[in-house]
């Protein structure tokens, strides 16, 4: 397992995907979401004209500043992945005719996930990475979106992009830039090595 001198990891963030990268990467660390209504924060940053990677940085210093206020000794990982197409974010859909509506745009073109990974320690950003990879879906008729729609489910509405990569998502994909895990909604690896630097290493159990 790999951890830090005398200091916690709390991931700040209740996202399924980011918790299974860092389990999978052997990280100790604990899970203390975030509880902000994000929605009326990217509406305003947009009347504002704020570009979609700054609402993405936004987003996740709020977060990140929340939590740690409760745990000012801890390091506290912090994330946001917002979807941009054509000039305009895309949040996770509401309901599968929602999901239908947004796959129909994204179908046959390419977008970018904008995702922020910030590290605070006492109420204090002291590390932040943005990564944009692009992803392009292959063309779609509404059949095909229909029956995707109908075997993945619910699954349609944890993302933006209403795919999931690792999962069925990669029937729809037809390429992507950037990395693997970025899309899946960590930077990791820029994150790992940050941590290692601030003396992550494997510890046994004693």
């Amino acid at each position: 397992m790999y951890r830090l001198n005398n200091r916690s990891i709390i991931l700040a963030s209740s996202s399924f995907a980011r918790k299974t990268l860092l389990e999978n990467a052997k990280i100790d660390f604990l899970v203390k979401p975030s509880r902000i209504d994000e929605e009326p924060i990217k509406i305003s940053a947009m009347v504002e004209k704020t570009a979609v990677q700054d609402i993405a940085i936004l987003l996740a210093e709020i977060k990140g500043a929340q939590i740690s206020q409760q745990f000012p000794d801890d390091f506290i990982i912090s994330s946001d992945q917002l979807l941009e197409f054509n000039g305009h974010f895309f949040s996770k859909p509401e309901s599968l005719e929602q999901a239908k509506t947004q796959l129909t745009a994204l179908q046959g073109s390419t977008h970018t996930l904008h995702t922020s990974v910030m590290v605070f320690l006492d109420s204090q950003r002291i590390w932040h990475h943005l990564s944009s990879p692009k992803i392009t879906l292959r063309p779609l008729t509404n059949i095909e979106i229909d029956e995707y729609i109908k075997d993945v489910g619910d699954s349609v509405l944890k993302t933006p992009g209403c795919y999931q990569i690792e999962n069925q998502g990669c029937h729809i994909i037809s390429k992507y830039t950037g990395s693997f895990f970025d899309i899946l909604g960590l930077p990791v690896l820029p994150l790992l090595e940050f941590l290692r630097l601030h003396g992550l290493r494997v510890q046994n159990e004693k």
